[in-house]
């Protein structure tokens, strides 16, 4: 398969990790691209793509009351329209359906339920652009350079409480409350059979009408990824996150934000024509946290379909 051919099909394998979910809102969880769904490559001028991910996450922090322990236990449903206007541009929205279960675990281990929410959270729209590129048709390679932004917007309930009427704990919430935007630079090789890419990104979020914000964050990723197979392709990279702590009335809050690495192991397979599935999963293996955490892996499971 020649590289003009191969880059068409490595399109929708590339589109498919979908790592930085909207339906977040835990100052560490997630690493990696917070774009990733729009695309790695430009897709031809027209070309209209769907996605539905299913997602699990967990988290663990310490609690408000000493010697306890607030467990996060969440998994969201992700609807991902992506479409190319024009060459070398790809536009994005991601809609998250999530649910949230928070328990307190206390110093004897016994655990009781804090929250258990689910609803619309907070939807992502974005765009990127593929600014620079360069073909080497006797080497049969090319190499991109794009930049993208994007923002989360508040679309998440902020406001829930409890039986007692008690507003639930911020990182029990379906949304954020606040907007996420974020921008960053992308850069991709591809080979023949194999291709690797790397970036790096800036998010920044906006303080609620709780007086909380989140903590602004850096992110980058670095992979590699063979296609062996025409309906088959690999890929291991290494997703970093690191983010400020999270804020309340302008002070520090305990036991949020810091430095996450994960591994990342994927694999896409064609099953039908312009249909890929994907497992993946972001796998923490050092961790430099602020206080009382614990971040778990964050597993991705999909299918998307690209519309010639």
């Amino acid at each position: 398969m020649n590289i003009v051919h191969r880059t068409v099909a490595l399109t929708a394998a590339a589109a498919l990790t979908t790592v930085a979910s909207p339906a977040r809102a835990c100052s560490v969880c997630g690493c990696g691209d917070p774009l990733v769904g729009v695309g790695q490559v430009a897709g031809p001028a027209g070309q209209f793509g769907l996605e539905l991910d299913g997602q699990y996450l967990y988290q663990k922090a310490g609690g408000e009351e000493p010697g306890t322990l607030d467990i996060l236990n969440q998994w969201s449903l992700l609807f991902t329209a992506s479409y190319t206007p024009v060459k070398n541009l790809n536009l994005v929205v991601t809609l998250p359906w999530v649910w949230k279960d928070m328990q307190m675990e206390m110093e004897d281990g016994t655990r009781m339920s804090s929250s258990n929410l689910n609803g619309f959270g907070d939807m992502q729209v974005g765009a990127r652009w593929f600014f620079w590129e360069d073909v080497d048709l006797g080497n049969r390679t090319r190499q991109t350079l794009s930049v993208s932004a994007s923002t989360f917007i508040p679309t998440g309930n902020n406001s829930a409480v409890d039986a007692d009427g008690i507003r639930v704990d911020e990182h029990g919430q379906i949304g954020t409350g606040g907007w996420g935007p974020n921008a960053g630079l992308f850069y991709r090789f591809q080979g023949d059979l194999w291709s690797a890419y790397a970036g790096v990104w800036g998010l920044y979020r906006t303080t609620n009408s709780y007086g909380y914000r989140f903590g602004a964050a850096a992110m980058w990723t670095a992979v590699g990824q063979v296609q062996p197979l025409d309906w088959l392709a690999v890929a291991l990279g290494i997703d970093g996150r690191y983010a400020g702590y999270d804020q309340q009335d302008g002070g520090n809050v305990e036991n949020t934000g810091g430095l996450v690495l994960a591994a990342v192991p994927a694999v896409y397979a064609r099953i039908f024509p312009g249909g890929w599935l994907l497992a993946k999963a972001q796998l923490p293996f050092a961790t430099s946290l602020n206080g009382i955490q614990t971040v778990g892996p964050v597993v991705t499971a999909g299918l998307r379909y690209e519309f010639e």
